[in-house]
């Protein structure tokens, strides 16, 4: 028996899928191409964006071509895009199951039992819906999702409603799964969450992200703790001073911006101004002088005038960025900022997105340079081979290559950069 999986989006959906497809795989299944035959085609899909939406719809299409080739196999579709047009997936074809995100963590029992569970409205879940797994399937790095949801209602965003209020994993849950992938050889470690700052935010015990970091740091063979997004408002002073005494945290934040104009940040519903971002900017350079700190922007949100953009660009010019993930702005339905007066037309926010775009590229190729420059030792797990090299995606974001092939994948090597290499940079292991 065979599965197909497809995942789009975050971390979080990609944690997701791999604890679907373990389960199938532990059951005696075989995962396959989703463009080959199999008996199962499963599809986590994102929301995002408009272009997210076309590309599940996409899958689902393609997945239903399959079923009319083999008659045998099952379609099952999840994720965001489904939590918010499920009537919309029913009219693409006979899609067999349609599983809300709360319900994840069921998709093999469900497959099992052919019991396909109401579809939950997800604005009322109040549990975290329970997914583990000690084997992260051909990964090297092993990704943890910690939490769901979120509570703020950013008003061009639609994840909120896909996904609904933040609801936090136990943390014995976490503990014991970080251990056990930990003996199984793992050593680093990606925190993935909807909303990952708000981790026990909604509990009483006081027991938050720095707590679960400095927890996880003491189990052994843990090396390196990496934070997959974090909103700037969640960079707490516990969050900061665990900062200052890990030597574990990778020196790497990716920090979700959105907008440099204190008037569009307040029309969003964003809680920060620019002026408080340069400043946990700056305390972070402060603690992590070589830091890689990247950004989510987006660039034609409703009313951003020529001059809010250039407020925009002019605070990405200034700091010393290591990249950004331009998106431009996508009309979400049910959504304030959907029917928001001055929407800016498509043609305009595809220039910015190129002159965005290529202020990223400058800042990317910056930032490699003062890593050879300042002879920054570079950490990575070792993933895989691209050419006669192997390669590894380092604590400071940067994909490394190195040319020793007396190490294996899996094997976690410190290296002194010595030259680009592409888009990448290439190593000297120092051991």
């Amino acid at each position: 028996m065979k599965i197909a999986a497809l995942t789009f989006g975050c971390k979080t959906n990609q944690y997701e899928t791999t604890c679907i497809l373990n389960e199938f795989l532990q059951n005696g299944w075989e995962q396959t191409d989703f463009s080959k035959e199999a008996n199962v085609y499963l599809i986590n899909t994102c929301t995002v964006t408009n272009r997210s939406d076309y590309k599940s719809r996409y899958a689902i299409r393609n997945a239903l071509q399959q079923r009319k080739k083999y008659q045998y196999c099952v379609v099952i579709v999840t994720g965001c895009y489904s939590q918010l047009n499920y009537q919309d997936i029913v009219q693409l074809g006979p899609v067999d199951y349609i599983i809300d995100n709360n319900h994840k963590n069921m998709v093999f029992q469900i497959f099992q039992s052919m019991f396909e569970p109401d579809f939950a409205d997800i604005s009322t879940e109040t549990i975290f819906a329970e997914q583990t797994t000690a084997n992260m399937i051909k990964r090297s790095r092993a990704v943890i999702k910690i939490q769901d949801g979120c509570n703020y209602s950013c008003a061009y965003c639609a994840v909120t409603l896909a996904r609904g209020p933040s609801r936090s994993r136990e943390r014995q849950n976490i503990l014991d799964q970080v251990k056990s992938l930990a003996d199984n050889g793992y050593q680093e470690f990606v925190l993935a969450g909807v909303n990952l700052g708000l981790y026990g935010q909604e509990k009483e015990d006081h027991y938050h992200l720095p707590e679960l970091l400095a927890d996880l740091e003491n189990i052994p063979g843990v090396q390196k703790l990496r934070l997959s997004s974090l909103e700037p408002q969640l960079f707490t002073e516990d969050l900061i001073n665990y900062f200052r005494n890990s030597d574990k945290i990778c020196h790497h934040f990716h920090i979700p911006l959105q907008s440099g104009s204190d008037e569009l940040l307040k029309k969003m519903g964003r809680n920060y101004s620019r002026s408080e971002f340069r400043i946990l900017f700056n305390s972070l350079l402060e603690i992590f002088p070589d830091a890689a700190i990247g950004i989510d922007v987006i660039t034609g949100l409703p009313g951003e005038s020529e001059e809010l953009f250039l407020k925009t660009k002019e605070l990405l010019e200034k700091l010393p960025f290591a990249y950004f993930h331009v998106f431009p702005y996508s009309r979400r339905p049910g959504t304030r900022a959907f029917s928001m007066p001055n929407q800016v037309h498509g043609e305009i926010i595809h220039q910015r997105v190129v002159e965005l775009t290529g202020l990223s590229v400058a800042k990317q190729t910056a930032y490699r340079q003062m890593l050879i420059n300042k002879k920054v030792t570079l950490t990575a797990v070792l993933e895989n081979h691209s050419g006669t090299n192997l390669t590894g995606l380092s604590d400071h974001y940067i994909r490394i290559h190195c040319r020793d092939h007396s190490f294996h994948q899996g094997k976690m090597i410190k290296g002194m950069p010595l030259m680009l290499w592409g888009n990448d940079l290439l190593i000297e292991v120092i051991s």
